[in-house]
């Protein structure tokens, strides 16, 4: 979500495109899919004042949610894929927004709180959905505990990600006071939803920019739980969600807060701090 400000329109497609690709994702189903399709979906209409980041947000919880609701409600497969479909358009337009806003410059805090809360809202619903739809299903006792034993794993890597930036951001503040450098550092972190320009790229970056996106699956990244669950509905094997990947998500419980603090102590060391 984004408060409306003027922004200069692109001149082509070409600088549109250039514009578009202002943001560096490093989880592997926003690398490889949602990512290009924000781009793709944006390139037409980037430039029309009614499009705007909060209309996008709103249509993003309205799909995903239409999509939960349609997995309760319809048990059959093609509604499960339509389900899937829907959800993941929902997660297309979560990328859409924040793009157009830096496309823009008019991002907010607020919108980007709003943002954060409203698809965790959705994560949870998506994963009490998978739970009882496979559980009606089976009949299996499993199929309905480990989606929401997962979701707890994922909440809490989630959780301790976010303060674990907190906590590294509140580092830097009080290096870069001692350094003097506290300026330059206000005025970098001033921007709200920063853009990041896309590097230049050979094959063989692009070879290895493809190996980090399947790479960071390890990371328990929560975009990646829309790809296994669209696999699971897909491939008419639901167990593939609820009795593989919902207990790997499981496990975030510990991996996640033991990730995040080693990473903290990497800084700070390099902040003279603990």
């Amino acid at each position: 979500m984004a408060s409306e400000s003027t922004y200069p329109k692109s001149k082509s497609i070409s600088e549109r495109f250039q514009r578009l690709r202002n943001f560096q994702s490093k989880d592997f189903w926003a690398m490889v899919c949602a990512r290009p399709l924000t781009i793709l979906f944006l390139l037409p209409v980037a430039d029309r004042d009614w499009v705007t980041p909060n209309r996008i947000t709103f249509a993003s919880v309205a799909t995903k949610l239409i999509g939960v609701a349609m997995l309760l409600l319809y048990p059959g497969y093609w509604w499960g894929v339509a389900a899937a479909l829907l959800v993941n358009l929902g997660l297309i337009l979560d990328n859409m927004d924040g793009t157009l806003a830096r496309y823009r410059d008019s991002s907010s805090y607020l919108g980007y709180y709003m943002d954060k809360a409203l698809d965790n809202v959705c994560l949870a619903a998506l994963f009490v959905a998978i739970a009882l739809r496979t559980f009606w299903k089976t009949g299996n006792e499993w199929d309905l505990a480990l989606p929401l034993i997962g979701y707890a794993g994922a909440s809490v890597a989630a959780y301790t990600k976010w303060v674990a930036s907190k906590v590294e951001t509140d580092m830097e503040l009080v290096g870069r006071l001692k350094g003097g450098t506290l300026e330059e550092f206000a005025k970098r972190r001033a921007q709200q939803n920063p853009v990041i320009p896309p590097p230049e790229r050979s094959l063989g970056d692009w070879m290895r920019f493809l190996f980090d996106a399947v790479k960071s699956i390890l990371l328990f990244n929560e975009v990646d739980i829309f790809f296994f669950f669209l696999l699971a509905v897909v491939l008419d094997m639901d167990w593939i969600f609820t009795q593989v990947m919902s207990p790997l998500y499981a496990l975030g419980m510990v991996i996640g807060p033991a990730l995040f603090f080693v990473q903290l102590r990497k800084s700070a060391r390099k902040w003279g701090l603990n």
